[in-house]
C-alpha cells in the first residue's frame, strides 16, 4: 500500500449523466449528494464505505495550489476523479515541526484546512495523478497543475457512523479496486 495515492479501477461514472463537472468555473464547489450515480453509490454502501460529502476543485492551467491539510492534520482518505490536467503533479509533504500550532480557516463550501508554507514541510512523495484514486488528504499536499484546466471530483469517505476514514480502512475496504 502506498501511504499517499493509490490508482482505484472504478469504471462507473461518479454522477449522474446530466453533470458535466468540466463545465464547472469556481474553483471550489460542493456538488449535492443526490447528483452521485446511484451504482457507485451502491458499490461503496457495500463495502461499508459512506460519502459525507462531494467536492470539485477547478485549477486553471498554470495554477499552484497552495500546501494544505484538509481538516485537521491525521489520517484521511477521499476518493479522487481526474479530469484533464495533463501533466499535473500532486506532492505529499512531512511537517519539520509536528508540535508547531497552526490556525484552521474554512473554505468556500465550509470545510476546514491548514495551510503550510514550503518552509515548514519536506517533499516525501509526488505523483502525476490521472484517473481515479484513493489519496490521503490529511497530512501537507499540493497540486501543481500544468497546461491545461484540471477537475477534480473528490469523495468525502466515512464510516456509517460518519467518522472519516483512514488511508488504511479505505485501501482495505476497496482492495478488489486497487490496481
Amino acid at each position: 500500500m502506498n501511504l499517499y495515492c493509490n490508482p482505484l479501477s472504478l469504471s462507473i461514472p461518479p454522477l449522474l449523466e446530466d453533470v458535466d463537472v468540466t463545465t464547472i468555473t469556481e474553483s471550489h464547489a460542493r456538488i449535492s449528494l443526490d447528483k452521485m450515480n446511484p451504482e457507485i453509490k451502491q458499490v461503496l454502501l457495500d463495502l461499508g464505505i459512506h460519502v459525507s460529502l462531494i467536492e470539485l476543485f477547478h485549477r486553471e492551467p498554470g495554477n499552484k495550489g497552495t500546501i494544505h491539510t484538509d481538516n485537521q492534520p491525521g489520517d484521511f482518505a477521499k476518493i479522487n476523479w481526474i479530469y484533464k490536467g495533463k501533466n499535473s503533479y500532486m506532492l505529499w509533504f512531512s511537517v519539520k515541526d509536528p508540535n508547531s500550532k497552526k490556525g484552521v480557516s474554512n473554505t468556500v463550501v465550509n470545510t476546514e484546512y491548514i495551510d503550510y508554507t514550503f518552509s515548514e514541510v519536506n517533499a516525501e512523495y509526488a505523483v502525476n495523478l490521472k484517473g481515479v484514486a484513493l489519496v490521503q488528504v490529511g497530512v501537507p499536499h499540493l497540486v501543481i497543475n500544468a497546461n491545461e484546466h484540471r477537475y477534480c471530483l473528490c469523495f468525502v469517505l466515512t464510516d456509517k457512523d460518519g467518522t472519516r476514514l483512514t488511508m488504511q480502512q479505505a485501501y482495505e475496504l476497496l482492495s478488489d479496486y486497487i490496481v
